[in-house]
């Protein structure tokens, strides 16, 4: 049992936690101190949820539009950077030793294996932050009517708050 409860997993989880917590409680003030902020903030949130009604009622098309969108950002993105990279490596590579056709073959194939890898991660990526992002304001809109935004900042402290227990169970522990 003391595997899982690592003092360095632990003490690295503060990283998170912490700002788990912040922006769990800064959202519950908001609703609570700055009702029309909140009342802004879930018409964002109940926009954001629109998919999945859109789902439910058997409209598909804009989650099929929102999600095309992410994912070509994102891979718009990632390509555009590891572009960037491999480009500069070029470069430098090129001022550092000339011309070398071996070189800038092994180069080339190192862009297009990470190029598959990070397509494949990105797009993984994507999808899980699309779910997440629109299944967690569909559940935010629907558990509280009206609240979305305390009840949104409630579950996100609440995520802190299992990262403190899992903090307080490693020092019990050891």
């Amino acid at each position: 049992m003391e595997s899982f409860f690592n003092e360095a997993v632990a003490a690295r989880l503060q990283y998170v936690t912490f700002p788990l917590e912040l922006i769990g409680l800064t959202l519950a003030l908001i609703e609570v101190r700055f009702p029309k902020a909140a009342a802004y903030l879930t018409r964002q949130i109940e926009r954001l949820s629109m998919p999945i009604e859109d789902l439910r009622s058997g409209n598909d098309a804009t989650v099929g539009k929102s999600l095309e969108t992410l994912l070509s950002r994102i891979l718009k993105a990632g390509f555009g950077i590891l572009t960037v990279i491999y480009l500069v490596k070029i470069v430098y590579g090129l001022l550092s030793s000339g011309f070398d056709l071996k070189w800038l073959t092994g180069v080339f194939i190192g862009y297009l294996v990470f190029a598959i890898i990070m397509t494949v991660a990105l797009v993984i990526i994507g999808l899980t932050m699309f779910f997440l992002v629109v299944g967690g304001s569909d559940f935010a809109r629907r558990f509280v009517a009206g609240r979305a935004i305390g009840t949104l900042g409630i579950l996100i402290a609440g995520l802190g708050l299992l990262g403190e227990l899992y903090q307080f169970l490693t020092q019990i522990a050891h």
